[in-house]
């Protein structure tokens, strides 16, 4: 049976010590008088810091127990400005103080949030924490929360090497270069450049370009194949919309350039020139990615170069039917929408042949895939 009431502690924890840094205040702090002469000397130095409202809160729950007839004390307790290791060691070293000084049941903690709860686990290995008291200032828990989640993501994108590189790499080459090319007197190139290098940039990361190419380059020999069949596709690609570009008649080009309404005018046989003066090279650049595709599972003894041999048919097959409404859009004939309709036919049945009878049969005679 316990002799006499039970005495509880209530505390006030400032993890970062504002107390001592601004106030200049030692702690441990115990006592009434003590704590609130403490807050009104931080409260002077910074009026708008949230520790002093909380230890003026430790203070008024230490008078309301006292009212109600609890017998309990207040102390007020700080870490280090760093918030790291040592902070945590002092804050266990100056409650182990305070507790050594009088017999506690318990501790009351009055917290303003975020950092200072970040100590519980410590009180409570040192005694149990009967009740939790916290304290809602100037910034609330929750946007202080936000801050120190910012805080962290700001500091990964500076010094994350995997986020940096677009953070910081990318706007300082734009910087370099514009800087270069401002001093040229090439006002025009360097906006260009800047926009270019942007775009680059964005393009690489949306696609996850540059993931796709670290994954083919850890595969070996058969990544490289991949990869300069890509790299390869891609410029014939290029080199294709480029050539369709040239092939649209200047004088509707500059029509719609002038005046953008007239697109529904010319927009159709504008799309048709570009259509088929691409359409060799560019199912060219997408050939020669299914043929390094294919070599690629060829390399790597796996069955899958069936697929892409089937994509590559399939490709052969589209060719007539996309060929047939680029001449439809360009010049609108009688005959070439009949052979529109007629090669969109036979090419959805040779597709539908393909992928519907041919291909599972095929697949159903080989092993399961390698990956």
């Amino acid at each position: 049976m316990s002799g006499g009431p039970e005495k509880y502690l209530v505390l006030c924890v400032d993890r970062d010590d504002d107390l001592g840094e601004k106030a200049k205040v030692e702690t441990p702090v115990i006592g009434r008088e003590p704590a609130v002469s403490a807050a009104t000397k931080l409260a002077l130095a910074d009026p708008e810091e949230a520790d002093a409202n909380a230890i003026f809160a430790a203070v008024k729950k230490y008078d309301d127990l006292i009212q109600s007839g609890t017998d309990c004390e207040v102390a007020v307790v700080c870490g280090e400005a760093n918030r790291g290791f040592e902070a945590d060691r002092r804050v266990g070293r100056e409650i182990g103080s305070v507790l050594a000084g009088g017999s506690y049941a318990g501790i009351v903690l009055v917290s303003d949030g975020g950092e200072d709860e970040q100590v519980i686990p410590i009180i409570q290995s040192l005694k149990p924490i009967v009740s939790v008291q916290r304290v809602a200032v100037k910034h609330s828990q929750t946007v202080e929360e936000t801050y120190q989640v910012l805080g962290r993501y700001l500091r990964m994108l500076v010094f994350d090497p995997h986020y940096s590189k677009y953070t910081l790499g990318v706007p300082g080459l734009i910087l370099i270069l514009a800087v270069i090319l401002l001093f040229s007197g090439a006002v025009y190139e360097a906006e260009l450049a800047t926009f270019l290098i942007l775009g680059g940039a964005f393009l690489i990361r949306g696609f996850n370009v540059d993931r796709t190419i670290a994954g083919l380059l850890s595969r070996g020999p058969t990544g490289y194949i991949r990869l300069v069949s890509m790299i390869l596709g891609t410029l014939v690609d290029a080199a294709g919309i480029f050539s369709g570009y040239r092939t649209m008649p200047p004088s509707e080009v500059a029509a719609v350039a002038t005046e953008p309404s007239k697109l529904l005018v010319y927009g159709g046989t504008l799309a048709g020139y570009l259509i088929g003066g691409s359409l060799e090279l560019v199912f060219g650049g997408f050939a020669i990615y299914l043929v390094g595709a294919i070599l690629s599972h060829v390399a790597r003894d796996s069955i899958r170069w069936r697929r892409d041999g089937f994509l590559l048919v399939m490709l052969a097959i589209l060719y007539l039917p996309v060929r047939t409404f680029s001449d439809f859009l360009a010049f609108g004939t009688a005959e070439s929408s009949v052979f529109l309709v007629s090669y969109a036919l036979i090419g959805l049945a040779l597709i539908f042949a393909l992928t519907s009878i041919i291909y599972p049969r095929v697949r159903a005679r080989g092993p399961q895939y390698k990956e």
